[in-house]
């Protein structure tokens, strides 16, 4: 969230990675799609935390690359606030493959694994995090490591190991002459003031930068495995997979103190890399055109993975919360499970998916004032569908309902492409959140209606 020039650099490394340099007699095989934007978003309301930006500039960058048994993908993207100099960035992924002739794959760089079907729907950002441009944003980023798989006719085995870790860096949020400041309205500020022997007083935030090395020099590893049966028409699959992670946003600790000088109580930020396990089960079946999947997720966020797997959290694993008469921090370590399930149906125009998913842990996720993780949904059902009109004009629409939290959320958009490579986006992102425990709660009030011009070339 606040590595955005360590993020840059990354970037260009993976890029560099991911697009080998080829002779003018492979550029056949190679492709490169760059777009800019400019997005204007209307609110319809009075948010909570209101921020300065109200459009922007976004480019975006798709390479894809393929000769003889290698392959290569690069997709990032920019977004440029003209309201100030900030920038928001994702790299989405950026990997070189290579396949073997008995068809094993090899790939190292940042890619999307396929291994959670329903994740993207319920913006979960458990096993693989969102881009976080949008409050509402389903477009995922992979993991960055080694990626191998290999296959025959009826079982498949994956194992995913890394050495590098990439927190989420969106919502961007940095921390000035004592106050924390975001591009974004979707970002759930820490309080302002405390009370001090019956006064009111300011808060005044100190970040304590840790060495790039200690966040990004974090180990992952993962297995995945899968029984395959059926025919184009009638596949299925049996899965299960656990992967031991950092998860995807940092969490914080803090100390405070009362500084007479100031008149305020001071808070010292220490950002931390905590591991968790996730342990997931799914069943999907296809019938023609219809595709019906069926799963379970585990999230241990205390599980250790042995001496070489040690995370950074483990050296405050006994001073995770801070409770003073001047501020309290109290961030939930607490064990998860839920299921899902989706049918979706997909043709040549038209896509419908129905969704639901149900968490059984008994225990309240709350949330505290740096990390802001109150669990998304109770017991919720999903609807999404889309369909291209004709050649030039197509939408989508999505609703999300709790039925717990009686919670609300609705997504419709609108493209228009007046021209080949032209596209216009009118949208909306509605919310209802009545219930203060929810975690759309803080959010109520950041409904928006969008439109976004951009040309690809």
């Amino acid at each position: 969230m606040f590595y955005l020039k360590m993020t840059s650099l990354i970037a260009v490394v993976l890029s560099y990675v991911a697009s080998p340099h080829v002779s003018s007699k492979d550029l056949a095989s190679s492709s490169s799609h760059t777009s800019i934007g400019y997005e204007k978003f209307l609110r319809l309301n009075k948010p909570q935390n209101k921020a300065k930006s109200s459009d922007w500039l976004q480019v975006g960058q798709r390479y894809s690359y393929k000769e003889n048994n290698f392959t290569g993908e690069l997709e990032g993207d920019a977004r440029l606030y003209l309201n100030n100099t900030s920038t928001s960035l994702s790299l989405s992924q950026a990997y070189l493959k290579y396949t073997s002739e008995s068809n094993s794959t090899y790939s190292l760089g940042r890619q999307s694994l396929n291994w959670h079907q329903n994740e993207t729907f319920w913006q979960l950002d458990h096993l693989q995090g969102s881009r976080g441009f949008r409050l509402t944003e389903t477009k995922q980023e992979g993991l960055t490591g080694f990626h191998y798989k290999t296959h025959d006719k009826f079982i498949s085995t994956e194992i995913f190991f890394s050495y590098f870790y990439l927190p989420a860096l969106n919502p961007s949020v940095k921390i000035e002459d004592g106050k924390v400041s975001s591009n974004s309205d979707w970002y759930k500020r820490p309080p302002l003031k405390t009370i001090v022997s019956g006064q009111e007083v300011d808060i005044f935030y100190n970040l304590n930068r840790p060495d790039y090395k200690d966040i990004i020099i974090q180990k992952s590893l993962g297995v995945r495995g899968t029984l395959n049966w059926g025919e184009k028409e009638t596949k299925g699959q049996l899965s299960a997979f656990t992967i031991y992670k950092p998860e995807r946003r940092l969490r914080v600790n803090a100390e405070a103190y009362y500084d007479p000088g100031l008149d305020k109580v001071v808070v010292n930020a220490n950002p931390i890399v905590n591991h968790h396990l996730i342990f997931a089960g799914e069943l999907k079946q296809r019938i023609k055109k219809t595709t019906t999947t069926l799963g379970f997720v585990t999230i241990d966020p205390n599980a250790k993975l042995g001496a070489d797997f040690d995370s950074l959290s483990i050296s405050i694993e006994n001073n995770r919360n801070l409770d003073s008469s001047f501020f309290k921090i109290e961030p939930k370590y607490n064990r998860e499970t839920y299921a899902h399930y989706s049918t979706v149906y997909t043709d040549k125009l038209f896509n419908l998916s129905l969704n639901y998913i149900h968490y059984f842990s008994k225990h309240d996720k709350g949330s505290d004032d740096f990390y802001s993780e109150t669990i998304k949904w109770k017991r919720a059902f999903g609807i999404a569908s889309s369909y291209q009109f004709n050649d030039w004009i197509g939408g989508n629409i999505s609703f999300r309902y709790d039925t717990i939290r009686k919670d609300n959320l609705l997504n419709a958009q609108i493209k228009i492409t007046p021209w080949r490579s032209s596209i216009i986006t009118l949208g909306t992102e509605l919310i209802k959140s009545p219930a203060t425990s929810s975690y759309w709660s803080a959010y109520r009030t950041n409904d928006t209606f969008y439109m976004n011009a951009s040309y690809i070339f």
